[in-house]
């Protein structure tokens, strides 16, 4: 699944206890903190969600991909986490209004800013107009 569609199947989808600021002010062995790893253990999307929030960069506080962060750093851990689903891919920041910003928008699942769409829409027209000219 490409995107960020996936989203909406995770086991924590419309959870409210998720986004509660509660949440963050709990410590890492309050029983809330853990039901909302245990919801995180049988989850297929913890890498995905870990990439998609990029706790560390944003120095998250809340359960994310399988974790308890604050700050950005790991305090709790639920059971069937692996170290891999720890790696958070930086993400190469977007060339604005180049075709390569479009493709990158493109990549991300996310709609193409207007800068981006109009250098995609330019070099499209560029590639008819080289093929027309070529064909004739």
């Amino acid at each position: 699944m490409s995107g960020i569609g996936w989203v909406a199947e995770a086991p924590c989808a419309g959870d409210a206890r998720f986004t509660s600021e509660k949440t963050e002010a709990k410590a890492p062995s309050s029983p809330l903190v853990l039901s909302l790893l245990s919801v995180c253990r049988s989850c297929p999307f913890r890498a995905r969600c870990v990439e998609l929030v990029l706790p560390k960069a944003s120095l998250f506080d809340g359960v994310c991909g399988g974790r308890f962060w604050r700050n950005g750093q790991i305090l709790a851990t639920c059971e069937g986490a692996s170290l891999g689903e720890l790696y958070e891919r930086a993400r190469r920041p977007i060339r604005h209004g180049t075709e390569a910003g479009a493709r990158a928008h493109n990549r991300r699942g996310e709609r193409a800013c207007s800068l981006c769409r109009e250098a995609g829409r330019l070099a499209q027209r560029a590639r008819r107009a080289r093929k027309r000219a070529s064909t004739t």
